[in-house]
């Protein structure tokens, strides 16, 4: 058993992590479960308790999901004993609560039900969390706890338990997928009744025979159980039932003839308003008192008006749910608002003109374009259609006048067209089953989404919208980040303009993309291989500006230069010959800027006239500013290289000269270890300049510089080095190289290096201080001859003042002399190591 003290017991209590992994699962509160119950049954029959509780541990209380022999579901979290589980790593047992501290004086210890032995098996979730336990409890000690095979069947129910919890959660998960799945399959159900009812009432007579059936035979997908349809009396002071779904017979009786005013129908007649109700069961209203009896829960009545007098109400009830949701209601409306354009249309003679140019207009008004198509059979087989109607909007949105459509095919309208366009609306047609569509005419380089519908034999009627702008903005979106992903792994600036090329050649559906170096006053442009369309010939190589025009200005002037059609454009119109034998009918150039001149232009190219969106504009411009700054990246990481190179040269020469110096100063020096120590120092100096240099002197990882200092002081095979990774600043750099070098330096001449078989052990770690973190490194010989300290020995100078100045200068140093060997442990802040 884990011994924790209670602040420890709190915060696991209150860890965050463990809590929301606990609200996850959903537990908490639910009602009763038989699979719970039953393994807190056979918890108590296993281990010979009276008490079982599946227990889960919240922030304030403990709650029982299943439990037996026990009279409470929840209790406090100072009656706990199973929060004590939540810190161990197998079963809590505790032969006798009375005699531990923990729950001595628990509660349920001194008082009732006076348990007196506990065992739980934690509940640890999949990611590790403990949730609560599954524990078994007795009113009397038991000194010996559980047998071997208690405890193991103790544990497998606890894992049991876990595993319910998982596919509770995943059934949840299911059914929440399975409401989206059937909310959106009643959505599609109640756009395909609106399409068949709106063509069904476009000429029915009788607009509430037309809507009966419909309504029956969807009731249940369209969120209701009953419906009625009523008209006004000629005395203007009744409803008469002309139509009910789902009604019996009686209720038809009961229901044929109702004064205004009268609920739920005649309320609606009076006010001339909707009325929505939810929750009737549970009303006490009594005007709602025969709503109640016949079960209605939820109810939704429309009036409908026509030319300002109420000719009809329509009501929806259900005796399944309390209320309806938001989109059945938005349902409910339109149909009413059908009814009362139809009603509307079945107004007479001139009611019904009215209503046609009511129908028409609002066919006309559409922001969607629509189509109202017929298809043309082969043989049996569908392989074209033509247009019967299309609206304003439709002309709009393909750019073709709508007088010169009706009667003519789409693939006279549109010659090329993709097959696509009529084999979908074919299979409308022959499925009678809706379809939507997102797809792109290429003959007009424009994407359209929309649904088709079936209308009748062979007949079929499609509202579209155009997404071009949509779809093209997405593409251009995922271009960028390709683009981004691809950079990151070039090194090389051919590569780099490769990549551009293509993914921006891809994207807009052009013939050539690339980029060229501009030379003179924007004179020459010298062009470098790019990407090109299957089957067009690359242009790269030197190619002078005014051969094809005046179009200059704008380059050097920074502008980028656009033309939409080398034919019209004035800048080319007058010779328009040379471009258009490269296949050039509109371009781009995109300059690049430095020092205010323009120096290079990203090229794209098309072999038509096409038209150049701002938003084509800036995704060009983005994607030359990327690629000049992924070049300008690689440029200037090639310079640091190349001045690297020449400082880390110089460097060399001049600690050369400075050794050089000194030794032809120091040559009569008869004391020579000074002097080689020093020629030491300088080595281990010039060490840690090379890995600087290596990391561009900005920091260097501190593995890197003790296995090259120590490396280049020797004896590094008998050298261990071990501690976590971090990079030091370029001062700390220097001074951690000089002091592992003076270091080693003493070992070789005085400690475990001078001898055969001595051993010394670099080890270095990261510790939390009260502050900031602390970085500290051991330095332990062994194997050597006994260390002498300096109190003892007559060695003192440079290199044991270097020594305690420690790893970052400012000390932090403990140096020991057992007889084992010389140990020295040397700390410092991590932040003065990192940006020293």
């Amino acid at each position: 058993m884990t011994v924790i003290d209670m602040e420890g017991v709190e915060h696991l209590i209150a860890a965050d992590l463990r809590l929301a992994a606990l609200k996850a699962y959903g537990i908490l509160d639910t009602p009763p479960e038989a699979a719970f119950d039953g393994i807190v049954r056979l918890a108590t029959r296993l281990c010979l308790t009276p008490v079982a509780l599946v227990s889960f541990v919240a922030a304030d209380r403990q709650w029982f999901k299943a439990r037996i022999g026990f009279p409470s579901c929840e209790t406090d979290l100072e009656r706990s004993v199973c929060k004590y589980a939540l810190a161990e790593p197998d079963l809590l047992i505790v032969p006798d609560l009375a005699a531990d501290p923990r729950t001595a004086d628990n509660p349920l210890v001194t008082g009732e039900p006076f348990i007196r032995f506990y065992a739980g098996a934690p509940l640890r979730a999949p990611d590790g969390q403990v949730l609560g336990s599954l524990c078994v409890i007795d009113t009397v000690p038991r000194p010996q706890g559980l047998t071997p095979e208690q405890q193991e069947d103790l544990r497998i129910l606890a894992a049991q338990v876990v595993t319910q919890l998982q596919m509770r959660r995943a059934v949840d998960e299911r059914d929440q997928v399975l409401a989206f799945q059937a909310a959106e399959l009643r959505r599609a159900h109640r756009l395909d009744v609106i399409a068949t009812a709106s063509t069904a009432l476009l000429t029915a007579d009788d607009p509430s025979a037309v809507l009966e059936p419909i309504l029956r035979d969807g009731a249940d997908a369209l969120g209701f159980d009953r419906a009625c349809l009523y008209d006004v009396t000629p005395d203007r002071q009744h409803l008469r039932l002309t139509h009910a779904v789902n009604i019996s017979p009686d209720g038809r009786e009961r229901l044929k003839r109702l004064p205004f005013g009268t609920p739920l129908c005649g309320i609606v007649a009076e006010t001339r308003q909707p009325l929505i109700l939810s929750g009737l069961q549970a009303r006490l209203d009594p005007r709602w008192e025969v709503a109640r009896g016949n079960g209605l829960d939820a109810y939704a009545g429309f009036p409908i008006v026509s030319r300002g007098e109420l000719c009809a109400v329509i009501a929806f009830a259900s005796t399944r749910v309390a209320a309806f949701d938001r989109e059945t209601v938005a349902f409910f409306e339109t149909l009413a608002r059908l009814m009362a354009a139809v009603h509307e249309r079945l107004d007479g003679e001139d009611a019904l003109a009215e209503s046609r140019a009511y129908w028409r207009s609002l066919f006309e008004r559409l922001c969607e374009g629509f189509i109202v198509g017929e298809v043309i059979r082969e043989a049996g087989q569908v392989t074209d259609w033509r247009y019967v109607e299309v609206n304003r909007a439709w002309g709009d949105l393909v750019g073709i006048d709508v007088n010169q459509v009706a009667g003519r095919t789409i693939r006279e309208v549109f010659p090329g067209i993709e097959d696509a366009w009529v084999n979908e609306f074919a299979q409308v047609v022959e499925s009678a089953e809706p379809r939507e569509f997102l797809r792109r005419v290429g003959t007009l380089d424009r994407w359209y989404e929309g649904r088709a519908f079936a209308i009748g034999a062979d007949r079929f009627a499609v509202t579209f919208l155009e997404v071009t702008d949509r779809v093209q903005a997405e593409a251009r979106r995922t271009a960028l980040l390709s683009l981004g992903d691809r950079f990151r792994d070039l090194t090389e600036a051919p590569e780099m303009i490769q990549a551009a090329a293509e993914i921006v050649g891809t994207t807009l559906g052009v013939t050539r993309a690339g980029y060229g170096h501009i030379d003179g006053d924007v004179e020459f442009v010298d062009i470098e291989e790019g990407w090109t369309a299957p089957g067009v010939a690359s242009i790269a190589g030197r190619h002078r500006y005014a051969d094809f025009g005046d179009i200059r200005e704008h380059l050097r002037r920074g502008e980028p230069l656009v033309i939409e059609d080398v034919r019209t454009d004035p800048r080319t119109s007058s010779d328009p010959r040379l471009m258009l034998d490269v296949g050039i009918g509109a371009l781009v150039n995109m300059p690049v800027r430095e020092r205010g001149r323009t120096v290079a232009v990203f090229i794209v190219q098309d072999d038509k006239p096409r038209r150049w969106s701002p938003e084509t504009l800036a995704f060009v411009r983005n994607v030359a500013e990327r690629l000049e700054s992924g070049v300008a990246r690689l440029e200037a990481e090639e310079q640091q290289r190349i001045l690297n190179e020449e400082i880390s040269h110089r460097l060399k020469n001049m600690l050369a000269m400075v050794l050089s110096i000194a030794t032809q100063t120091l040559r009569g020096v008869p004391d020579r270890a000074p002097v080689e120590a020093f020629e030491r120092r300088i080595h281990a100096l010039s060490t840690a300049h090379n890995v600087l240099l290596h990391k561009t002197w900005t920091s260097a990882p501190v593995r890197e510089v003790v296995h090259a200092v120590l490396g280049a002081a020797g004896h590094g095979d008998r050298i261990t080095v071990t501690g976590p990774d971090f990079d030091l600043g370029p001062r700390a750099t220097l001074s951690v190289s000089l002091l592992l070098h003076e270091l080693a330096t003493n070992a070789a001449k005085y400690g475990a290096l001078s001898v055969p078989d001595g051993r010394v052990a670099v080890t270095w770690r990261l510790d939390d201080g009260i502050g900031e973190r602390e970085v500290v490194l051991d330095w332990v010989e062994r194997g050597g001859p006994p260390p002498v300290a300096p109190a003892h020995s007559k060695r003192a100078g440079f290199g044991s003042r270097l020594i305690r100045l420690g790893l970052a200068g400012s000390g932090g140093v403990d140096l020991r002399y057992p007889s084992s060997g010389f140990e020295a442990t040397l700390r410092a802040l991590l932040v003065q190591l990192q940006h020293g």
